[in-house]
C-alpha cells in the first residue's frame, strides 16, 4: 500500500495544520501561566503587606489592653487602700448615728425606744448605701460632697 503523491500532500498540510494549532494552544497556554505567576506573585506581596499591617495593629491593642489592665490593677489598690483606712469605720457609725438622731427627731417624742429603732434602722440604710442602688447614686450625685463631709468630719474629730 504506497500512498499517492495527493495523498502524501494532505497528510503533510494536515501535518502541518495539527503542528501550528498545537503550537497556538502550546503558546497561550504558557502565556496563561506565566500571568497566573504573575498574579500568585503580587497576591502573594499583598497578603504579606496586609498582615504585616493587621500584626503591627493587633501589637497595639495588647500593648493598649495590657497598659490598661495594669492601670485598672493600680485603681483597685487604691480603692482597698483608700476604703482600709484608719478610722473609716469610726466615719461610718458617726455618719449611722448622725441618721439615726435625724430619723429620731422626726418620729418620736419619745427617746429610749425610738433611739434604738432609728440606730438599727440607720445601720441597714448605710450597709444598703454601701453595696446596692444607693451606693451607686451616693457614689454619682454626691461623690465630692461625701469626700468633702468626711474631711470636715475628720477635723471636727480631731478638734472635738
Amino acid at each position: 500500500m504506497q500512498l499517492t503523491e495527493f495523498e502524501l500532500e494532505i497528510f503533510g498540510v494536515g501535518l502541518g495544520v495539527g503542528l501550528i494549532l498545537a503550537a497556538g494552544v502550546g503558546l497561550n497556554a504558557m502565556r496563561l501561566r506565566w500571568g497566573l505567576r504573575r498574579e500568585i506573585e503580587n497576591l502573594k506581596k499583598s497578603l504579606y503587606v496586609n498582615m504585616s499591617v493587621q500584626s503591627e495593629g493587633t501589637e497595639k491593642l495588647q500593648k493598649s489592653l495590657d497598659k490598661i489592665k495594669r492601670k485598672n490593677e493600680k485603681l483597685r489598690t487604691t480603692i482597698s487602700t483608700l476604703s482600709n483606712k484608719p478610722g473609716r469605720a469610726e466615719l461610718q457609725t458617726l455618719h449611722t448615728w448622725e441618721r439615726a438622731i435625724e430619723l429620731l427627731t422626726l418620729r418620736s417624742p419619745t427617746f429610749a425606744a425610738a433611739w434604738q429603732l432609728a440606730v438599727d434602722e440607720a445601720k441597714t440604710e448605710m450597709a444598703e448605701t454601701r453595696t446596692g442602688v444607693k451606693a451607686l447614686m451616693r457614689k454619682a450625685f454626691s461623690s465630692s460632697s461625701i469626700e468633702g463631709d468626711d474631711k470636715d468630719d475628720n477635723k471636727k474629730l480631731e478638734a472635738g
